[in-house]
């Protein structure tokens, strides 16, 4: 097999053979590249917009109501992106508080309106609307009847606390529970009747004993 021919040495433009000494290799390796240093996503800040400050000054809340630190964390970096003012931002928290507060005293509105309205209805109950102070009385000595102070304390700020003393069909049902358990009340005596005290010759009507026994004298 034929030995391979001589690679043609590389020439310049006159002609001149280049010089084919290979370079030289360094002894230190040349230093890696170094990717650029950039901030997590958990540590970027959000690049404000024109018009947002660099930072926020402190908002203030309407009275009585407390802002949610962790909440204003989360929204002044939207607040910058969005590229709003110190005003316009604190118009936006303006409006969270008053949305915050309206959903927080609904529950409360919705019970005392329901406690009202079952107010409104025993009152006029055809049962029991008109005599309302007996229906207290008789619930009142059913519950301390039970012979145990602390349980029915609780038990009446039971009803208070959760409005079931208020409502109707509760009221109706304990109170014809008390009727079944309380006792009826004392019957007081009164003076003699003024008959028995007469002298019998001068009744033009006999007595019920005279006339059972004509001569009683």
């Amino acid at each position: 097999m034929a030995d391979a021919a001589p690679a043609t040495p590389e020439r310049t433009p006159t002609g001149e053979i280049k010089d084919q000494t290979p370079p030289p290799t360094p002894d230190t390796p040349p230093e890696p590249v170094k990717a650029e240093e950039k901030p997590s996503v958990l540590n970027e800040k959000t690049p404000a917009a024109a018009g947002a400050p660099e930072k926020y000054s402190d908002f203030t809340p309407p009275e009585g109501f407390d802002l949610n630190e962790e909440a204003m964390a989360k929204a002044e970096p939207i607040f910058r992106e969005l590229g709003l003012t110190q005003a316009q931002a604190q118009r936006m928290v303006d409006f969270y508080a008053e949305i915050s507060k309206s959903s927080a005293e609904a529950p409360y509105k919705l019970w005392e309106d329901t406690q009202t309205k079952w107010k409104d209805e025993v009152k006029a109950d055809p049962e029991i609307g008109g005599k309302l102070d007996q229906v207290r009385t008789t619930v009142a000595r059913a519950i301390d009847g039970l012979g145990d102070a602390k349980l029915a304390a609780d038990f009446r700020q039971a009803m208070d606390y959760t409005g079931a003393g208020n409502n109707p069909a509760f009221v109706k049902a304990f109170y014809r529970l008390a009727q079944m358990v309380t006792e009826g009340t004392n019957v007081t005596g009164g003076k003699p009747s003024p008959a028995g005290q007469r002298d019998p010759a001068t009744q033009t009507r006999p007595t019920a004993a005279r006339a059972l026994y004509p001569n009683l004298p």
